[in-house]
């Protein structure tokens, strides 16, 4: 079977949202074989149509409808349509006036919303009609795909809105338009009625009103008085039969006196209701669901007129009550993922275990300055003095350079062959050659550039330099965090410290230049002092054997140790403007550090809040509330704790964590990267959805005890557990489960059992059917009969048990009740004193926003007419027909006794049987029936529909005979104007004369 979910308004996206949600995590993403759902999300609002609302995720999946699931119906130009209403032939004859809806379009500030007015919302939708259709019928052939034509329509609102309360008369005439086979095609409406004390700032004028409109309207299509405009304009008015199956209403407060929240609650309670409907019951023989919900259980024709069979109240209107008893696996699985969850952000954030604790929430104690001042740590991240000096390179390019040297290196490579160079030359230039071709190296060969040239060409690369550093030392430490070998406290402590470190040695610069300068002058006045003795030589000791050689041996060491220390000291001074660079790099990834340990903080605090939300309950659970958790919290807790303090499980956990992480930011990953990819809402995805699994699995492997497993349990065995050996106090259990089941709307017993003209006879209405789904319990049998013994026990009427291979973890109890008409519902009265006050304080503007078409007048009355209600009903027709000649006054022939008779004719002009009315006139209006009050109505306006009076002077004539009846009245009453009787009959004639100039209907 397929089935279309069609949420209308914000309430509608709420339980679309919710029941997909269940859906998932019953399904984990898989699809269900043998069924068909798809969805159409309809909203003047974009707020939750967002692809990544966190709303619509659940353990880090977001269930969020694609973009072909969603139609905004805002940004229609509606002032454009106004001005320009002939060319939109869709809205033309309905939308009312023009000058009317200026004034609502100047008021709307911002987006165009439904804003608690239903025409405003009808509007909207009408825009975009087009688009629905279009839209439902791409839904509809994608569900026809499994070879199944047949789709029920769910169609889900609230009527308090503008938005769902204004388009559901079109989304339903539009499917119907559609889909017109009633049987193949199914349109079920499940419509949430008006809380009675909404939240602060949720009633803004029409919010109970809007709720007793669109019940008149649906009440009205349903008996096919109201035939609605097609708004796409293809059409007149749309001919439909049997528009809709059946209609669920229902409210936040149910029959045993409970009240759940519209915002949290309803959604969940709705989703769970079309769950057992859709998914439940594709498995199950649940045949009694679709008889019902079709009225085909009893007689769904409807309440009539009083004379005529005209229909007025329709009674396929349903009502429904759903109640879970429910070991709640997915609040205890959501328990389990967030302490896991928990544990995997600790280990990233602190990496701290302790045996009796699991991971905790503080660092461990670690000298970190030691770490960095290690020569092996300074080495591997090209911190050492001769990286920081360029005596080795830090570029890739220039550390791959063999023919780079240490200073020293340099110049004791260079030296030997400047001295065999020098020896070739004449003996008395030697050591002033070696000193040229020292300097000459000095200056313009170093490196190919000279030592002054080399740092000024290395000092723009600086930032490059510092850039390899940074890159050198957060691959290491990224690459300890993603094994688990470091945690984002520990990177952030050792940044520190290299910080600090950092900072030292740039303070030292100075210091190792002026001692490179000082060591560089004593081996200047060596070098000279060689010179010197050089130059006290005369020419012949020049030449002598030996003495030349070890002076020149001595010059050359002196030369190198004084360009060794002088390429030092430009190192140094090089040193001084790398680390500067090297130290903003430093901070600015220390800052990237501080970014993801604030995400995993972030993160824990929500895991925290989560943890506290969930299994707060004593475990005895509330029969009064729709889901009652029957499970040990106490126990459940333990063992997640017994799960979350095992060493072997929670290393591989949350190694699983750090490899999905990893997987998000890719192999050449970096904190930077790790920010960008891996946002809070991320994080926190990645860890649910991984952790989820991991929870699943640890329980699987490590909890072997059947009566202590928590997740895939049977609550039959539970129950058995615990009332096994008692049958007497399972009966009293189900006994106060049972009674506290009921319908989310309460009935009016008056209204049941009212008896008046139009509602038949001995035909039965409210009809209800209590259903209890069960999971099967083969291993049970004995037990399982027992409760199913006790449960037809706890309550009345029709009980229907039946076996499910669904959810093993619980018992739903299902209620419904059909085939009444809307007078039934018990908060019925509430809304239409509400209705009724805003229509007496808004007059036309408050009826133009709340019906979709015209003004209310022309729809069936939900009630049936109170005596009070016929009589002031009555007058102003009994004063028509007077005035017309139907009703005369004159003596009985056989008693003498004076009588008022309504005299008329039948549709062969031949006379009716005369009714009596009364002893006279004025006494009349006061016996005056709902059945007489029909037939008086329906003469007067056949009458003045006729041609015979649709001159101006006949109906002038009646006007003045109206006028004497009231003024023969007042002198009945002796002339007084404040008579209450006269009173009555002077109002009744001014709605007389009214009916009669055709001001109202």
């Amino acid at each position: 079977m397929n089935h279309l979910v069609i949420g209308l308004g914000g309430t509608g996206g709420k339980i679309i949202r919710t029941l997909r949600k269940s859906l998932y995590q019953e399904l984990r993403g898989g699809k269900l074989a043998d069924i068909g759902i798809g969805y159409l999300y309809v909203d003047s609002s974009s707020e939750m149509m967002s692809i990544d609302d966190p709303g619509w995720k659940t353990l880090g999946t977001s269930v969020q409808l694609p973009k072909a699931s969603q139609l905004l119906i805002t940004d229609a130009n509606l002032s454009s349509r106004l001005d320009n209403l002939d060319s939109y032939p869709g809205l033309k004859h309905w939308l009312g006036s023009p000058q009317e809806w200026r004034d609502i379009l100047n008021s709307i500030v911002g987006a165009t919303l439904g804003g608690q007015k239903r025409r405003l919302g009808r509007f909207l939708f009408a825009c975009k009609a087009d688009k629905y259709r279009e839209q439902v019928q791409s839904q509809v052939k994608l569900l026809q795909q499994n070879g199944q034509t047949e789709v029920t329509f769910h169609v889900v609102l609230g009527l308090a809105g503008g938005t769902g309360s204004g388009s559901v008369i079109d989304a339903v005439a539009q499917l119907r338009d559609l889909y017109p086979d009633s049987k193949r095609f199914r349109v079920l409406i499940y419509a949430l009625l008006p809380d009675a004390y909404p939240n602060p700032n949720w009633d803004t004028g029409n919010y109970h009103a809007n709720g007793f409109a669109a019940l008149t309207e649906l009440n009205a299509m349903s008996v096919g008085v109201y035939q609605p405009y097609d708004v796409t304009g293809v059409k007149e008015r749309l001919t439909l039969s049997d528009p809709f199956n059946g209609c669920f209403v229902f409210g936040n407060e149910n029959e045993n006196g409970l009240t759940v929240d519209v915002d949290r609650d309803v959604p969940g309670i709705v989703a769970d209701f079309l769950y057992q409907k859709i998914v439940t019951a594709r498995n199950i023989n649940w045949a009694s669901l679709d008889r019902m919900e079709n009225a085909e259980n009893g007689d769904g024709s409807p309440e009539t007129a009083a004379r005529g069979r005209i229909p007025e109240r329709s009674k396929r209107f349903l009502t429904f009550g759903i109640k879970r008893l429910s070991i709640p696996e997915e609040e205890i699985s959501e328990y389990l993922t967030y302490s896991f969850a928990r544990q995997a952000a600790l280990q990233l954030r602190f990496n701290h275990w302790q045996e009796a604790s699991g991971f905790i929430e503080e660092p461990r104690k670690q000298d970190f300055h030691e770490f960095v001042q290690q020569k092996e740590t300074q080495l591997r991240w090209l911190l050492s003095d001769d990286h920081l000096t360029l005596a080795l390179g830090i570029l890739p390019e220039d550390a791959a350079n063999k023919r780079w040297k240490s200073f020293t290196g340099e110049w004791e490579a260079v030296i030997p062959n400047f001295k065999s160079l020098v020896r070739e030359r004449e003996r008395a230039t030697w050591l002033d050659e070696l000193t040229k071709l020292c300097e000459k190296r000095y200056q313009d060969d170093y490196r190919s550039l000279g030592v002054p040239g080399f740092y000024r060409t290395k000092l723009k690369a600086r930032k490059d330099m510092a850039r390899e550093i940074r890159v050198r030392i957060e691959q290491e430490l990224v690459n300890e965090w993603k094994v688990g070998a470091k945690s984002a406290w520990d990177v952030s402590r050792l940044l520190i410290a290299l910080s600090e470190k950092l900072d030292e040695r740039l303070k030292a610069c100075d210091e190792h230049i002026a001692r490179a300068r000082h060591a560089e002058e004593e081996a200047q006045s060596r070098v000279l002092g060689n010179a010197h003795k050089w130059s006290s030589m005369s020419l012949f000791s020049k030449h002598l054997l030996g003495t030349p050689d070890s002076l020149l041996d001595a010059h050359g060491v002196h030369l190198q140790e004084m360009y060794v220390y002088r390429t030092r000291a430009e190192g140094w001074g090089f040193a001084k403007a790398l680390l500067i660079e090297v130290i903003a790099e430093i901070t600015d990834l220390k800052g990237e550090v501080d970014r993801a340990a604030n995400t995993l903080q972030q993160a824990l605090k929500k895991f925290d809040v989560n943890l506290q939300a969930r299994l707060s309950d004593a475990g005895a659970g509330d029969l009064r509330q729709h889901l009652i958790r029957f499970y040990d919290p106490v126990q459940v807790k333990q063992i997640s704790r017994r799960l979350v303090v095992d060493e072997a499980e929670q290393k591989t956990q949350t190694s699983r964590v750090r490899a999905a992480l990893v997987e998000k930011i890719g192999q050449d990953s970096s904190f930077a990267l790790f920010n960008q990819r891996v946002t809070e809402s991320t994080f926190l995805d990645v860890l649910e959805t991984v952790c989820e699994d991991n929870a699943r699995i640890a329980h699987q492997n490590l909890v072997q005890n059947p009566k202590e497993r928590l997740l895939g349990v049977s609550i039959i065995d539970k129950l058995r557990d615990r009332y096994g050996a008692d049958p007497q106090e399972l009966k009293s259990y189900v006994s106060e489960l049972v009674s506290r089941a009921g319908n989310f709307i309460t009935l009016e017993p008056l209204e049941i059992h009212r008896a008046a003209p139009g509602i038949p006879v001995g035909v039965p209405t409210a009809v209800s059917k209590f259903t209890v789904i069960l999971p099967r319990a083969p291993e049970q049998t004995e037990f399982a009969l027992g409760l199913k013994n006790a449960l037809r026990e706890a309550k009345t009427g029709d009980v229907e048990i039946i076996d499910s291979d669904g959810r093993r973890n619980e018992i739903t109890l299902v209620s419904i009740t059909n085939l009444f008409p809307l007078r039934y519902l018990k908060p019925l009265k509430f809304l239409e004193e509400k209705y009724r006050r805003r229509i007496e304080t808004g007059g036309a503007r408050a009826r133009l926003e709340l019906h979709t078409e015209g003004d209310g007048n022309a729809w069936p009355r939900l009630f049936v007419a109170s005596s009070a209600e016929v009589k002031q009903q009555a007058l102003p027709y009994v004063l028509l027909a007077k005035a017309l000649g139907f009703i005369h006054e004159s003596r009985n022939p056989a008693t003498g006794a004076e009588e008022v008779l309504l005299l008329t004719k039948d549709a062969d002009g031949l006379d009716n049987d005369p009714v009596l009315l009364g002893k006279s006139f004025m006494a009349s209006a006061d016996s005056i029936n709902l059945e007489n009050l029909h037939a008086i109505r329906s003469v007067c306006d056949a009458t003045l529909t006729s041609a015979s009076y649709l001159h101006q002077d006949r109906r002038s004539e009646v006007q003045r005979a109206i006028l004497a009846e009231v003024e023969a009245i007042k002198a009945a009453r002796g002339g007084n104007i404040q008579d209450e009787t006269y009173r009555r009959f002077l109002e009744a004639g001014r709605r007389a004369l009214a009916i009669l100039k055709r001001e109202v209907a």
